[in-house]
């Protein structure tokens, strides 16, 4: 029996699995950071001889068989850092396997286009476009980080609506009830309250984050501030996209685009913003699996059938 190993890692967990070749899901496991830009030498190199150990102890003898290891990971995308994962990889097998070191977006591409050509819209707490032809030629837009851009991410959206809010409060802005969210979100009873919240916390970006739900719920009672909001993060989303798709196909190509993050599993709004503007031979696709599962499809070797994308679909639930 041969394997495959699909290893999905960020900056504060990395998710592995161990599949057939047929893409029958065998184990799951779930592990620390192994983004090599914040953890140690050290640390790495015992985190994945336990990831690795952990697989032979649960599938005896498995390691032995394994033809081929996907590694999506945060942090991945300088070559020196791809190289150095390759090496700590390659050095857990005694059978040389295939180890490809990727950076994690493309995980979360091939969990909607399994392995396929294709862009990923990421919008979380931080955002990136990243795209891969049928070239294999890879290209990124954005994911600059949240100071220097993150356009569409949950910080920009949760940025934007503090912004207009306060702007309400001092008379600048048009009246929209995000203010009421806020003050309630926070437990403030004025600007001067609400921003002493978020500049005393212990890390801005991860308390205006969660803020970004209050824009999509004043938006659904109909706050015209919150639709503005809205339409020009689409705008900017949509931007990205267009510019990738530019550099990456032809105007001819039919391009899935799958969405994956917080702004989209949480609400249809932003999906269909973008659906709206779209002039673009595009479709967009929300995942129904984890990226680890795009990894492990990046993984299997040669053509993925519709039945093993079936299984895989059904063993990861």
């Amino acid at each position: 029996m041969n394997y495959v190993i699909g290893i999905d890692g960020g900056g504060t967990k990395t998710q592995v699995m161990l599949a057939d070749q047929h893409g029958n899901i065998l184990t799951n496991e779930q592990y620390g950071s192994t983004n090599p830009n914040t953890v140690s030498k050290q640390y790495l190199r015992e985190l994945f001889q336990q990831m690795f150990q952990d697989i032979q102890e649960k599938i005896p003898n498995s390691l032995e068989q394994v033809n081929s290891v996907f590694a999506g990971i945060s942090g991945a995308g300088s070559a020196d850092s791809a190289f150095y994962l390759r090496e700590l990889i390659e050095g857990s097998f005694s059978n040389a396997p295939i180890v490809r070191v990727e950076p994690d977006a493309l995980n979360a591409l091939y969990s909607g286009t399994f392995g396929g050509p294709g862009i990923v819209q990421i919008c979380g707490t931080g955002s990136i476009t990243y795209g891969i032809n049928q070239h294999q030629v890879q290209d990124r837009v954005g994911g600059w980080g949240y100071l220097l851009g993150d356009e569409g991410s949950g910080y920009d959206l949760g940025r934007k609506g503090i912004m207009a809010a306060l702007q309400y409060e001092d008379g600048r802005g048009p009246k929209t009830i995000l203010l009421d969210l806020l003050h309630e979100h926070f437990g403030a009873k004025t600007g001067r309250q609400l921003i002493d919240k978020v500049y005393q916390s212990e890390s801005p970006k991860l308390t205006i984050s969660p803020v970004s739900p209050l824009v999509f719920q004043a938006f659904e009672q109909g706050d015209q501030v919150a639709a503005t909001i809205l339409h020009q993060v689409a705008d900017e989303i949509y931007h990205s996209l267009k510019t990738l798709a530019d550099r990456l196909f032809s105007t001819e190509d039919s391009i899935p685009i799958i969405l994956c993050g917080g702004l989209f599993q949480n609400s249809s709004i932003l999906s269909n913003l973008l659906v709206e503007k779209c002039q673009r031979n595009f479709s967009f696709l929300l995942p129904d699996v984890p990226p680890v599962v795009g990894s492990l499809a990046g993984a299997i070797q040669g053509e993925l059938t519709s039945d093993v994308i079936a299984r895989l679909k059904y063993t990861s639930k």
